[in-house]
Formats: structure tokens, C-alpha cells, sequence
């Protein structure tokens, strides 16, 4: 026992578990028959351990760090989450229902806020991967209980940051899906001695985790080319997303150019003109956004909360929303991942300018009001990764 306890330490430090002597289960199999082809990050780094909070106790629990390796069915279903842009991940396979096949737990690392990343969890199928339940703000190391919830384990998950008071929170299994926000469920009760396996066990940075890549639909917004060449008639730059929320797509793009015989700027804009907006729709669950510039011609919006945003391509902008009462509050955590009314961003940009705007205000600029369209918005949180991924259509 002395010496199980001598050698733990090095243990984790090497990113094992106990498990890791032991033979291979009959799910590695289909762990093995994943076709490697990608490296994450260098194995030397440290493990990220899990902070105290109210006397939760971790003694029970071995770290590990992620694989190393990724392969193209994996790939695909993390793509098919995220669609576009240049997406960084960490995972764990680990069996979750005790069926001897390894669910496959998915770090995103490219698309984390204040209040931690996106995680997946996915289990196999025949074809592919299913989505078991798709998570905001989680912070790492994600602990995989012993405890059981309708024959699946339950998760235990650190909640911090964006102004959330540090907790840990309990995800249980419904029958179909896991809790998608970790900070709306049970709190762990003070003094509880967690035991299981803490995944995703890695020191966390900018530059961490496997890589997919840009393809080449990322750098035009989702645009056909007949809607890109629409734009850039225009003859002013358009701006575009990289990063557009899973399940979104077109639904319209809309072009006001300058009036006839108006004198133009040497950016080749008018006073008020011209005029873009793209529309973005998931259609099944009705929520729209929209890319909008205009020439000129712009004021300023007197929001009830304000988050400030500094954006590569248009420099530093305020995400508004709430009532128009001008209080200008800094939200809250669970704020920032809810939908919220009102949303949009200030006008960025030196003419043409540029912003975001939601549900609310593309109801009124394109669907003339209509109450049975773009019923729902996104999140703040969506709607800053959206403003930062923009980009200059090529």
C-alpha cells in the first residue's frame, strides 16, 4: 500500500490512470480502429488539478490528460458541432454507461470565454458518432463520478469565472441527454468525497489541442456565389463570419447600394450607403442573427447591459442588450448564456461600419416585423465569438 501510494504521484504526473497497466477492454477496439492522424500537444505538460471549494474532496480520483491523436470519423462529428472555422480540441474516450464501449468526451479549446469552453459528448454508432448532450462554460478537468444516474455516470464539473461564485456542479444522465448548462444544475454538497476519473486533465492555452482545419466555405460567411457576387457589387469590403453557430445557414442577404449620382467617399461609401445585411437562420429552432454595414449615417444605443469586445478585424466594440434604458450593467455569467432581448453590437468600423444585431432587430429591418419569423435569438456569448471570427470576404 505504501508503495501504490509512493508511486501515484508519478502516476498522474505521467498522465495515467490505474487502469493504464491493466489489459485493454473490448472497446478499445473501436478506439483502435480510429485512424491516427494528428498530434495535440506536447506530452511534458503538467495536469491541471481540481481547485478546493467548501471541503470537496478529490482524494478518490485519478487525472488524466487527453489523447494525443484524433481520427476522421471523430473528426466529423465534432465538424458537424462546429461547423466552421478552425476548431481546437482536446478528448477522452471513457465508458460512460458501462455497455464496454468508450463514449468519447470533447474539449473545444478554440471557443472559450471567462466562463470556461464547449464540451461534446459523443458515443459511437455504427456509422459514426452520436451527440449525447453539447455543454457551455465548462472548465477542465471534467470528473467522470462512480456515482450512477439512469445506468449513466454522472459528471462533476468546476464552475467558475464570469462572475459565478466557484462551485462545483452535478450533471445527471435524463434517459436521453445530459443538463447542457452546468451552472443551472445542483451544486455538490460542501464536504463530499468525490471518486472517479477527472479527464481533459490538461493545462489550457491558446494554442492548445488537436487542430481542424479551415475549409474552404469558412472564409466566405457560408455564402453561394451568386449572394457573394451580390455583396461585392458593392465595391466596400464585407465582412463576414468564420465562426457561425451549429445548424445555421443563409436564409437571406439583402443589398441597398448608393443612390444613383451620389458622391462617394475614397472607400467608396455615401452618406448612407451602402447597405448590407446577412441573414443567418436555424430553422429548427427558428433563432436568427444577422452581418449588417452601412456607409454612415449611425448613433450610438442606450443598452441596459454592455460587454466590451476588441475584435481583430474592426477593432474594439461594445456587445449591448437588454432594455434600451441606457444603464450600460455589466451582466451576469448566466446572463451571457442565455438568450437575450435587444441584442446587437455598436457600429465598429470607419465608415463602412460594422455590427451583429439578433432576432429583435431582424425582425424589424427584414422581415417587416413579422412576429412569426426569427422568434428567437442567440446568446451573448455566441454573438461575441460570431463578432470576433469576423473576417474579409476574399
Amino acid at each position: 500500500m505504501k508503495l501504490y501510494h509512493a508511486l501515484l504521484p508519478l502516476t498522474v504526473a505521467l498522465g495515467l490512470s490505474s487502469s493504464a497497466c491493466q489489459s485493454i477492454p473490448a472497446s478499445a477496439q473501436l478506439f483502435k480502429s480510429i485512424r491516427f492522424i494528428k498530434v495535440a500537444q506536447a506530452s511534458d505538460q503538467s495536469i491541471q488539478t481540481l481547485p478546493d471549494v467548501e471541503g470537496i474532496r478529490f482524494r478518490a480520483v485519478t487525472y488524466q490528460r487527453s489523447e494525443t491523436q484524433s481520427g476522421s470519423g471523430l473528426d466529423a462529428a465534432i465538424r458537424r458541432e462546429f461547423p466552421t472555422g478552425t476548431v481546437r480540441f482536446l478528448y477522452n474516450p471513457i465508458d460512460l454507461n458501462g455497455d464496454g464501449r468508450s463514449e468519447f468526451v470533447v474539449y473545444i479549446t478554440s471557443d472559450c470565454g471567462s466562463g470556461g469552453c464547449p464540451m461534446l459528448v459523443l458515443q459511437p454508432t455504427g456509422s459514426g458518432f452520436k451527440t449525447v448532450s453539447r455543454h457551455t462554460i465548462v472548465n477542465n478537468p471534467v470528473v467522470i463520478s462512480n456515482t450512477k444516474t439512469n445506468a449513466w455516470r454522472d459528471i462533476v464539473l468546476y464552475v467558475a469565472g464570469g462572475g459565478a461564485k466557484p462551485s462545483y456542479h452535478i450533471l445527471k444522465f435524463d434517459g436521453s441527454t445530459y443538463p447542457s448548462n452546468p451552472s443551472m444544475t445542483p451544486e455538490v454538497a460542501p464536504g463530499t468525497i468525490v471518486s472517479g476519473t477527472a479527464i481533459i486533465a490538461d493545462q489550457i492555452s491558446p494554442n492548445v489541442g488537436i487542430v481542424l482545419g479551415n475549409n474552404s466555405s469558412n472564409q466566405r460567411g457560408g455564402l453561394n456565389s451568386s449572394q457573394q457576387a451580390s455583396l461585392k457589387s458593392l465595391g466596400i469590403a464585407i465582412a463576414v463570419p468564420t465562426s457561425i453557430p451549429a445548424g445555421y445557414t443563409v436564409s437571406k442577404v439583402d443589398v441597398k447600394p448608393c443612390p444613383a449620382n451620389t458622391p462617394r467617399s475614397d472607400r467608396g461609401v455615401c452618406r448612407f450607403g451602402p447597405q448590407y445585411g446577412i441573414v443567418y437562420r436555424n430553422a429548427q429552432q427558428d433563432r436568427c442573427f444577422a452581418i449588417e454595414a452601412t456607409g454612415g449615417g449611425v448613433g450610438g444605443v442606450p443598452a441596459e447591459y454592455e460587454v466590451q469586445v476588441k475584435t481583430e478585424l474592426l477593432g474594439e466594440t461594445a456587445l449591448l442588450f437588454g432594455q434600451q434604458n441606457g444603464e450600460f450593467k455589466t451582466p451576469s455569467a448566466q446572463q451571457l448564456n442565455s438568450p437575450q432581448p435587444n441584442l446587437l453590437t455598436d457600429w465598429a468600423g470607419v465608415g463602412p461600419f460594422y455590427r451583429i444585431s439578433g432576432a429583435d432587430f431582424v425582425r424589424q429591418s427584414y422581415d417587416k416585423g413579422a412576429s412569426s419569423q426569427c422568434r428567437n435569438t442567440i446568446t451573448p456569448n455566441q454573438a461575441l465569438q460570431i463578432v470576433r471570427s469576423l473576417t474579409w470576404l476574399k
